[in-house]
């Protein structure tokens, strides 16, 4: 099942950003995603929340500024996400082909030259 923390939508695209990144400031991120801050900042903290993001305040050359880091927890969470997502997609591949999503073997007709289930005649 995917995770629905990371399915929603903003939280997808910061979490793909920051697997890319590993760490980017609040505006960095705002202005890619084209959010806006309160919207960012609540979906920042559902994925620290979830320990897949640590938000902290950093001092840099113009003071101070929010970073977001992708924690393990996260990049681990995100890659299986991606390894399910993956999965569903070349099952939906599979089926919109022709094919079957399942691992059912299946035997080819001689006479036809076509793929069938085992014990369809």
């Amino acid at each position: 099942m995917l995770d629905p923390v990371i399915h929603q939508a903003t939280r997808l695209r910061v979490m793909a950003l920051l697997q890319r990144n590993r760490e980017l400031t609040f505006v960095a991120l705002r202005d890619e995603l084209g959010t806006t801050d309160g919207n960012l900042n609540a979906h920042g903290l559902a994925l620290q929340k979830a320990g897949y993001v640590a938000i902290r305040r950093a001092l840099d050359r113009s003071g101070f500024a929010v970073r977001y880091r992708l924690t393990s927890a996260g990049a681990s969470a995100f890659e299986a996400y991606a390894r399910e997502l993956l999965g569903l997609l070349q099952g939906e591949a599979a089926m919109a082909s022709g094919g079957q999503a399942s691992s059912t073997p299946q035997r080819t007709d001689s006479s036809q030259g076509r793929a069938s289930p085992p014990g369809d005649p």
